[in-house]
């Protein structure tokens, strides 16, 4: 059975609001009575009664999709969900679940579990998915043997507000082992031998009207989207800009075909949103369908060519003579953790030809035909050296904040280890295009290409090598302030944020966060590296080794573009500096990597007393503040000479005084902070700010993943705070007035253990189990939307009240 395409959610109808309850109640009984009588007029019972119950079936559309955004996707909303249940579509919940773990240890390989992989039911139960919902029998054995209902109902058992937190640590202790029932008696013994797995997990349970929508709807055969409703969610706002924009990607060239590989390689994972087409968020696949007519709306239909690797051989793949671009329109909800956005308008379409077709392409270049091309090497530098270097690198450039998010986000809901290679705080810069190596000598000396992707210790090295005999060759006197690309003090693409939160990790434009102990400097060659090992060329499905060596390849990257930075500082401060960010069993693994023009000179002058802080000045000037941001008044270096005890009365009040406790480390209480607070700070006039509370956590090393079992620095560890909603996952909401604020601050100022952090926390947080907690997660929603617009998406819950580290 085919399943139908995702569907946009509506708004929540009436319906829904009357069903269950006193009063609703009543007015379904009028309804049967007014049937009842219809049905003895007519003479036609049984069809009636067919239509009747038909009626009354809620909408998946109006009533389920909504249900889910609002209490499921927190947890079931991306690749690699709990059971692998993804519930942000209609075919995500009738696909199903599946019973292997992909954040557990194994060696072999699992099936690709993203959402086009296949297309049908029948073809997702061959690998092994199993359905969570039933159909055709009675309303009783619908709701019997629906596996999704059998949780809800549990959760609604047993997950009333105020129920135990304690009970789940165990279930949490060993989630990366557990495996779920396939059946629903399996189920229903799991349920009955542990009835704290209920759904929402570890969340207050449904309300009633809402248990009594799904009920409905699970009784009534759960139908799902019609084909009116299918086609009214495919329809675009401008089919004109969609067109433009395929048209672009499939121009018939060998130059055009070249960049639009590259462009798709890049950008695979970005939602794309067009100015054109307000409220619509689309996707660049590459498809067996070909565009249809600009008018048409919806447009013509996508048949996704879902290859393992975005630079896959699609010919081969989907067996075709001939694939295409297109832009497909992304209905389902957007997911926080893993929606990061290229916004784009017609005169980009302008922008990208100029980039890409306005510079000197080699003349004796003789491209190779598309359908013989090196597809599957995995290797940017060997399958894209015909176009301009520069070209490549200004695009990686301009939209830096955007594939750096590639990079660390990925496509899986869950970073696990994954993530330890990246340390808490760093801000990013890039080596100006014209004053890299890499763009002036593109092979760095090299005989091969292959050296450039080697993740080998012994390849890693002889490309180190290479690069430093580059700058020593093409770069004698050093760099000077101009070599760091400034984004012409317009593109704020020029200076990243990138904050790492355990599990996940976040990246923001412009310098955020207050001065962090470790910046990188990334060059073309080193930034196409560190994306393929990471992004392109990542296998979420494999098993542990491949995984590993990305991780190691990761730190060897990481250390790179770090001692690039270095060298912007005089030669007798580079190693202080780096044996002071990478210690203990770290420096066994720093030995053995090469420092790259360790003895180049810097043309940079800088102060004596404190060289590090000199340069960021410098480079502060050398942007502009357009491109770094305002002033960071919450994450001053110098601090405003005010007292925590003063009263707060307004938010500067409040921004001042917190700042006394952000980015130092003379306080203990940052080492008992989980990673992502929210805050939601009301004033007396009704409105609300929201606030980020961000731990910074310092390690030894980052060469081990074991690093957190005992190489921590607590007594390194700061908070930052951001004026916005930072992170996909939140660890806790906290809320509190502008008169309670200053108590917070000074209890926060005086934590000296975790019991006092968790008295802190319960007097203004808002708990899993908190009578609370659904109001609380809605209003964040909604401030999320209504603040950040196209960037915002659906908080995940999975870390939520839990903080790894001590539980």
């Amino acid at each position: 059975m085919t399943t139908p395409a995702d569907t946009e959610p509506k708004s929540w109808p009436s319906r829904l609001r009357r069903l269950g309850g006193g009063s609703g109640i009543v007015a379904a009984a009028l309804v049967l009575l007014c049937a009842a009588t219809l049905f003895a007029h007519t003479g036609s019972t049984e069809e009636t009664a067919q239509a009747h119950a038909k009626s009354t079936v809620p909408s998946y559309v109006d009533d389920i999709q909504p249900l889910l955004n609002k209490r499921c996707i927190a947890c079931h909303g991306c690749l690699g969900s709990p059971c692998n249940l993804k519930l942000t579509s209609f075919r995500g919940l009738e696909r199903g679940g599946f019973g292997q773990n992909p954040y557990s240890s194994h060696l072999g390989d699992y099936s690709r579990t993203g959402m086009n992989v296949v297309q049908t039911t029948a073809e997702w139960r061959k690998r092994g998915f199993y359905p969570v919902l039933a159909r055709d029998g009675s309303e009783s054995e619908n709701l019997s043997r629906s596996m999704l209902f059998q949780m809800v109902e549990a959760g609604a058992k047993h997950n009333a507000p105020g129920f135990s937190r304690k009970v789940l640590m165990p279930l949490y202790a060993k989630r990366y082992d557990h495996q779920c029932p396939a059946t629903s008696q399996a189920l229903a013994a799991r349920i009955e031998k542990n009835p704290a797995i209920g759904m929402p997990f570890g969340l207050p349970a449904l309300e009633e009207t809402e248990l009594a929508t799904l009920r409905a709807w699970i009784a009534g055969n759960a139908p799902g989207p019609t084909d009116a409703e299918r086609r009214k969610a495919d329809m675009v706002a401008d089919p004109k800009a969609v067109r433009a924009w395929e048209d672009f990607f499939n121009a018939d060239d060998d130059r055009s075909r070249l960049v639009s590989r590259y462009i798709f390689d890049h950008m695979f994972l970005a939602m794309i949103v067009l100015e054109e087409s307000p409220g619509d968020y689309f996707k660049l696949v590459r498809s067996k369908s070909a565009p249809g007519d600009a008018s048409e709306n919806p447009p013509a239909p996508v048949e996704i060519i879902d290859t393992p690797f975005p630079y896959t051989n699609p010919y081969k793949y989907a067996g075709v003579d001939r694939f295409y671009y297109r832009l497909k329109k992304v209905t389902a909800p957007r997911i926080q953790k893993n929606h990061f956005v290229w916004e784009l308008n017609n005169t980009d379409i302008d922008r990208l030809q100029k980039l890409f077709f306005h510079r000197a392409w080699d003349k004796k270049a003789k491209l190779d035909d598309p359908r013989e091309a090196p597809w599957d090497l995995g290797n940017p530098f060997r399958v894209y050296h015909d176009i301009p270097v520069e070209a490549r690198y200004r695009f990686l450039l301009e939209n830096s904040e955007l594939i750096v998010s590639g990079i660390t986000y990925g496509p899986v809901c869950l970073g696990q280890t994954a993530t330890y290679a990246v340390k808490d705080q760093f801000w990013v810069y890039f080596v100006d295009p014209k004053y890299d190596v890499s763009v002036k000598d593109p092979k760095l000396g090299l005989e091969t290409w292959e050296n450039f992707m080697d993740r080998s210790l012994i390849g890693n090295d002889e490309y180190e090598s290479a690069y430093g005999a580059a700058l020593e060759r093409l770069q004698p006197d050093g760099y000077t302030i101009d070599a760091i690309w400034n984004g012409d003090k317009e593109n704020p693409n020029a200076w990243l944020t990138v904050l790492r939160h355990e599990s996940n990790v976040s990246v923001m434009k412009g310098r955020q966060g207050g001065i962090p102990r470790t910046l990188w400097l990334m060059d073309y060659s080193g930034f196409e590296r560190i994306y393929y090992d990471t992004v392109a060329n990542f296998e979420y499905w494999s098993g542990d080794l491949p995984k590993l060596e990305t991780l190691i390849f990761f730190n060897y990257l990481r250390q790179e573009f770090e001692d690039n930075f270095l060298l912007l500082l005089p030669e007798a401060q580079r190693q202080k500096y780096r044996d002071d960010w990478t210690r203990g069993l770290g420096q066994v693994a720093l030995a053995l990597e090469p420092f790259a023009g360790e003895e180049q000179p810097t043309q940079i002058k800088t102060s004596k007393r404190d060289p590090l802080l000199s340069l960021i000045d410098d480079i502060q000037e050398h942007m502009g503040e357009k491109v770094s941001g305002p002033p960071d008044l919450l994450n001053p270096h110098k601090k405003p000479k005010v007292s925590l005890d003063a009263p707060i009365k307004s938010y500067d009040d409040w921004v001042a005084a917190a700042s006394l406790l952000t980015q130092t480390q003379a306080y203990k209480f940052p080492r008992f902070l989980p990673s992502v607070i929210l805050l939601r700070l009301n004033d007396p006039e009704g409105h609300a700010r929201v606030y980020s509370l961000i731990a910074n956590r310092v390690y030894e090393t980052q060469d081990t993943i074991l690093f957190q079992d005992g190489e921590e620095l607590p007594h390194l560890y700061t908070m930052s705070i951001y004026p916005t909603l930072i992170g996909g996952f939140p660890n806790y909401f906290l809320e509190m007035t502008l008169e309670q604020s200053g108590d917070f601050l000074r209890g926060l100022r005086d934590v000296q253990s975790l019991e006092d952090w968790n008295r802190l926390r319960d007097r203004y947080g808002i708990l899993r189990n908190s009578p609370r907690f659904w109001e609380t997660y809605d209003w964040f929603t909604h401030w999320n939307e209504k603040h950040r617009g196209i960037y915002a998406g659906y908080l995940d819950l999975s870390y939520y009240d839990l903080f790894d580290s001590v539980y």
